[in-house]
């Protein structure tokens, strides 16, 4: 999937458009003005062309014909059979908005009113583009953000409290787990083939923070693990739960939690790829362990033998939470440090058989900031759940890592690409800033022009069907980005 920003070059293009729109209106009214006229229903009205003549929704315009008349509430201009939004008019000239689906492409306005309607028809189509765009899976609040929590159908399940980690099943991909910090709150499933929210209601967990599993045997993956951030040095910090395949899919993890581990503040697991080992941390004083807790099986005591855990290094922030994503061929990983607003790197040493002192690999230590750049030139606020994403360009260049790692920046209310070399740029959210000042909010739409977010926090990518899912805090609401959805079929008529 070829996912990036496209923020500067959409700029650009309605910026061109936009000054040769006015140096045009300028030239009208300095040379021709005698000729720029009203609408006149005695005269034919004409389209003749537009530019550009492809893109996607919200894609400036410049419509050219004849007789189009000064007075934009006498136009109706229809793209794909939807209504386009005309912000100027002037006699032979008018500048729009490309709507949002308008898959169809054809041009069809209409001048006038009652009688003196006339309704045209473009010869040639806008090519439209499908683009990535920001909707709305599930959750929803009342005008003053209240609401209740439920299971049951997407379009009626209340609001999604506290969405924090998003972890797929790996042996059924239309489910998706998430986890809800605070409290003891239950696993919410979400089953996107049926378009159905449940939770996991025999059992709860106090803070659960992450979401990893095992690697199985055979390759059948049917152990989930789930970090538990608890203040106590006896506390289980990481326990699992083995599927129960006579329950229906949605049911497979509602049973007891077995522990696996002991700790306090953990806020973060991951299962290594490729060898199968358990990787956690503590946050207290910054650790970070590694345990094989497949040769740490105590038959006689039929329990976890914790003492052989390997404490492999201490990050140099404590008592501030951060998680770790390895990548998905295991030789390296990735520490978000959430408070601190940054990024490390640990590679791992394939000879040791375990990762490496962690290095910064972009944001700056306890500078919380929004901008985009390289390395420590970037900023970040509060990042949090980060998936690593095969970029096609990557693979067709035959690069050696094919993957740009996305992650949620919680306080920046965004999301944001981390490329293999450093460099940090925003995917989504932060738009419509015509709205008012704030960065955040509820908006769905275009990724970067229209999309904003409030405290995005979960997050998780569908390989297959080319699909982000976010847990949106603030909002209650799991979002989604992925390609318009729709077909041709809709169409409004100009009356």
């Amino acid at each position: 999937m070829k996912c990036k920003t496209v923020k500067s070059e959409f700029g650009r293009i309605q910026c061109i458009l936009l000054a040769l729109f006015t140096l045009c209106f300028a030239s009208c009214r300095d040379e021709e003005e005698k000729q720029i006229e009203p609408y006149d229903p005695s005269k034919p009205v004409e389209i003749t062309d537009f530019t550009p003549d492809s893109g996607g929704g919200d894609t400036y315009i410049v419509v050219y014909g004849k007789n189009f008349g000064t007075d934009t509430s006498l136009l109706k201009l229809t793209v794909g059979g939807k209504p386009a939004k005309v912000i100027s008019v002037l006699g032979d000239y008018m500048y729009a908005i490309v709507p949002q689906k308008a898959f169809k492409g054809n041009f069809v306005l209409t001048v006038g009113k009652g009688e003196d309607a006339q309704t045209v028809e473009a010869e040639k189509q806008f090519d439209y583009k499908r683009q990535l765009v920001v909707s709305n899976l599930c959750g929803e609040t009342d005008d003053k953000g209240h609401y209740e929590i439920k299971n049951g159908p997407f379009d009626d399940c209340g609001g999604i409290d506290e969405p924090t980690w998003f972890s797929f099943d790996p042996e059924n991909k239309h489910i998706l787990y998430l986890a809800q910090d605070e409290g003891s709150k239950p696993i919410r499933v979400l089953d996107l083939k049926n378009q159905r929210i449940y939770s996991n209601t025999q059992f709860s967990i106090e803070r659960p923070r992450t979401i990893t599993w095992t690697l199985g045997k055979d390759g059948i993956r049917d152990t989930m693990i789930i970090a538990s951030d608890r203040g106590g040095d006896r506390d289980v910090n990481n326990w699992y739960l083995v599927r129960d395949r006579s329950k229906p899919v949605h049911e497979a993890f509602n049973v007891t939690p077995q522990p696996l581990m002991e700790g306090k503040n953990c806020n973060g697991s991951a299962i290594h790829p490729v060898n199968g080992e358990l990787y956690y941390n503590s946050f207290a004083l910054g650790d970070v362990f590694r345990f094989d807790y497949r040769n740490a099986w105590d038959p006689d005591r039929k329990v976890f033998d914790y003492t052989k855990r390997e404490k492999l290094f201490s990050i140099q922030d404590v008592n501030w939470e951060f998680n770790m994503v390895i990548h998905p061929t295991g030789r390296y990983a990735y520490i978000v440090v959430v408070n601190k607003h940054y990024i490390m790197r640990t590679d791992y040493d394939n000879v040791r058989k375990k990762f490496g002192v962690p290095y910064l690999f972009c944001g700056s230590v306890g500078n919380a900031a929004w901008e985009d750049g390289t390395g420590d030139k970037a900023r970040l606020n509060t990042p949090y759940q980060g998936v690593f994403v095969k970029n096609k360009k990557y693979v067709e260049n035959n690069n050696e890592d094919e993957y740009d790692f996305y992650f949620t920046d919680r306080m920046n209310h965004c999301i944001r690409i981390l490329s293999p070399e450093g460099s940090v740029t925003t995917f989504a959210g932060r738009g419509s800033s015509a709205l008012n000042s704030n960065p955040y909010g509820y908006v769905n739409g275009a990724l970067r022009e229209k999309a904003r977010f409030d405290r995005p926090s979960a997050l998780a990518y569908d390989e297959e069907t080319e699909t982000f899912y976010i847990g949106d805090w603030m909002n209650h609401r799991i979002r989604k980005i992925a390609l318009e959805e729709g077909d041709e079929t809709s169409e409004e008529v100009n009356n």
